[in-house]
């Protein structure tokens, strides 16, 4: 296994991209959706770490926006300028020279994080590593864990009806700090059939980016009336992934892998009920569950051949001398 983190140079996301304090969180959320993020480095002017602004900070914002009645689009889009350092998270859990995978898991999965800086002996942000980069890791073996699905996904999902608003979407999500809702049909509970689609914060933070848009390009002074009240169907993603609960976490791992998501609807749950497995649910309850000894063998694979073809064409392994 690599035991620090120069060793692990091809898993930190390329080309990081970072905010400062005093951008907005609108800017934040905008970055976000055009870059496909959900975790932004707040750096200081020498591009040093002071903290975290996640997609699920926005969503909170979002929704203290959105619960007071009667807003304009203007309105709403106004209460998002407000700077970033007034809802990011300082002092966040870093990665650091040294650290090595068994130590990210465990700090990832010690403070239920979706994404930790990387940084330097000077505190300046190199990278960042997430969740999804595990998971990638964890993909692409063709050898089975030995763990079914069944034993870490969450059976007992919170859904939404296709016909709901965005307001409460992520009143949903802020409240039960999830990051996806299956949509199922008529009403919130109703879940003959299957969902019909998930509405993910990534299409919460989307639908947001489309009405800034469509608000600069309103004629100056125009009073709109808010454009968030379109129903979630018209936004969600339609496609919906899944996954059996007798299949290997590893498959689970390969399909999140392949199509860039971030959860599967498991489509045979036992309880008849709508049951998702996540990227948390792979890395986070697999290891609560099953202990940090699993998580790792799950990992290994990638890990060794990337060390072995390291060590056949003699490069170093270093994240700072990466293009």
């Amino acid at each position: 296994m690599p035991s620090k983190t120069e060793d692990l140079w091809w898993l930190f996301t390329r080309q990081t991209i970072k905010v400062t304090p005093r951008q907005s969180v609108l800017t934040a959320a905008m970055i976000m959706q055009r870059r496909n993020f959900r975790h932004l480095p707040v750096v200081d002017e020498k591009g040093r770490i002071m903290g975290m602004i996640s997609a699920q900070d926005i969503i909170d914002s979002l929704n203290f926006v959105l619960s007071k009645p009667d807003l304009m689009t203007k309105e709403v889009l106004e209460s998002l300028e407000i700077p970033v350092e007034r809802i990011m998270v300082y002092n966040s859990v870093c990665v650091e020279p040294g650290d090595g995978l068994a130590e990210i898991t465990k700090k990832m999965t010690f403070h239920n994080l979706g994404g930790m800086p990387v940084i330097d002996e000077q505190g300046v942000v190199r990278g960042i590593i997430t969740l999804r980069d595990l998971v990638g890791l964890m993909g692409t073996s063709s050898d089975e864990v030995g763990v079914p699905v069944s034993e870490i996904m969450n059976p007992n999902v919170i859904t939404i009806g296709q016909n709901e608003y965005l307001s409460t979407a992520v009143r949903l999500m802020s409240e039960h700090r999830i990051r996806r809702l299956p949509v199922v049909p008529g009403a919130r509970g109703a879940e003959a059939g299957g969902p019909k689609g998930i509405l993910s914060n990534k299409d919460a933070l989307g639908r947001l980016a489309k009405v800034a848009s469509m608000s600069i390009a309103s004629p100056k002074g125009e009073a709109v009336p808010t454009r968030f009240d379109t129903p979630i169907s018209d936004f969600m993603t339609r496609d919906v992934i899944t996954v059996s609960q007798d299949d290997d976490i590893r498959v689970a791992a390969s399909k999140m892998m392949i199509f860039g998501i971030g959860g599967l609807v498991v489509d045979d749950s036992p309880t008849g009920r709508v049951a998702l497995v996540t990227e948390r649910d792979l890395i986070r309850t697999l290891s609560r569950k099953k202990g940090n000894a699993v998580l790792m063998t799950a990992l290994q694979f990638e890990l060794e051949l990337e060390r072995a073809n390291a060590r056949s064409s003699g490069h170093s392994a270093n994240p700072r001398s990466h293009p």
